[in-house]
């Protein structure tokens, strides 16, 4: 499993005169944005939630124990929320969380590497793996069950199967150009994945 911090959401704006925040949430059950245990901040504070309501298409409004008033809050907007990685429930079998998947190497059905995922996203329209080859720009393939095979964490690696002619639109033709000019996976960043959660 991967160390370190898992980012969220963010702090998008205030709510009524107490300070309530608002925040965007990265989690797939933005309610449960309070049952993660403390969050930390940026800067190294750490916030206590309590979530006061949820819309579907809007930003979660939370109570912070820390925060007292609207002015404070406001000096907040843009700051975002993390928690320990340690801090998350475990998976069921067939689950993965998406932070767990960056920086794995991406395999086309023939086992060979086509670079390495660096971010997940969903735009509406179903999962996206975000995968940045040897050279060039990153590419968006889909993340739909029936657009990956093998996903071996501890192996490092997940087995894409994207559909025919999407590789070679993206200027990929699913082979690295060398072994030696492989992305190096320590390199790999997370982008708007920001520890989403399925």
């Amino acid at each position: 499993m991967a160390a370190g911090r898992i980012c969220l959401g963010v702090i998008v704006g205030v709510h009524g005169v107490r300070g309530h925040l608002k925040i965007k949430a990265y989690t797939d059950n933005p309610a449960a944005l309070d049952r993660y245990g403390p969050v930390s901040l940026d800067d190294g504070r750490l916030l206590h939630l309590k979530v006061k309501s949820v819309s579907p298409k809007g930003p979660v409004i939370a109570m912070a124990q820390e925060v007292t008033d609207r002015n404070e809050a406001e000096l907040m907007r843009g700051l975002e929320l993390f928690i320990k990685r340690d801090a998350l429930p475990p998976t069921a079998n067939d689950e993965v969380y998406h932070t767990d998947l960056v920086g794995l190497e991406a395999r086309d059905n023939d086992g060979v590497a086509i670079g390495v995922i660096v971010g997940l996203h969903d735009f509406g329209a179903g999962d996206i793996i975000e995968v940045k080859p040897p050279s060039g720009p990153t590419m968006m393939l889909p993340f739909a069950p029936e657009y990956r095979d093998e996903m071996r964490l501890e192996e490092g690696f997940v087995t894409l199967l994207p559909p025919q002619g999407m590789m070679e639109l993206a200027g990929m033709d699913g082979k690295t150009e060398d072994p030696d000019e492989r992305v190096d996976r320590s390199k790999a960043h997370s982008t708007q994945s920001k520890g989403a959660l399925e």
